[in-house]
């Protein structure tokens, strides 16, 4: 019974981080045909959730079902979270990159990176991230030049921090494979 409540606890989990990645890529596509590129969005200051906020605001929150966005902490990082009708959330803060948390069950325990919550980035063209693109992808920002972490790099990074999980699952077409290292 347990390996059946896993299994089904993986499963619901896979489809809300699916539907999150098409849901948002689709709402930048929609930004973009109403705002022009991306890369030349006003976001304001790094690090600061009165900017988040403004994002999500304007460049998200009119393209999709969702309740409300507030500014909060989360994993001890000042963001603006938008909640979705479902229950889930999405937090961001702004720095080099867009650097976005999905959040598969909202507020209920245990927000943890891996586990419920899971890393995201939209980059900036104009910043210093390898990853060029306009949709958001697994959380992987490096310089040029780093290569691409294997797959039991990426498999241990995420069972030690969680960070990489997100690759980890992108990697498995979304899906949680056998060996995932950490807990739902």
């Amino acid at each position: 019974m347990p390996a059946l409540v896993a299994n089904t606890k993986k499963q619901e989990a896979s489809a809300r981080i699916k539907k999150f990645v098409s849901v948002i890529n689709q709402a930048l596509i929609s930004a973009e045909n109403d705002f022009g590129m991306r890369e030349d969005w006003t976001i304001g200051e790094m690090n600061n959730s009165d900017a988040a906020f403004e994002f999500l605001n304007t460049y998200i929150k009119p393209y999709i079902k969702s309740f409300e966005i507030e500014k909060r902490e989360l994993l001890g990082l000042n963001m603006a979270t938008l909640r979705f009708v479902d229950g889930s959330q999405m937090s961001i803060k702004i720095g080099v990159c867009y650097d976005i948390y999905y959040d598969i069950n909202g507020e209920k325990k245990p927000n943890e990176l891996g586990r419920d919550i899971f890393a995201f980035i939209l980059c900036r063209k104009s910043g210093t991230c390898n990853v060029d693109s306009n949709q958001v992808r697994p959380y992987y920002c490096v310089t040029t030049g780093t290569p691409y972490p294997t797959r039991e790099e990426i498999r241990n990074n995420c069972k030690s921090s969680g960070q990489s999980c997100t690759m980890l699952l992108q990697e498995n077409q979304w899906e949680f494979p056998k060996d995932y290292p950490r807990r739902l």
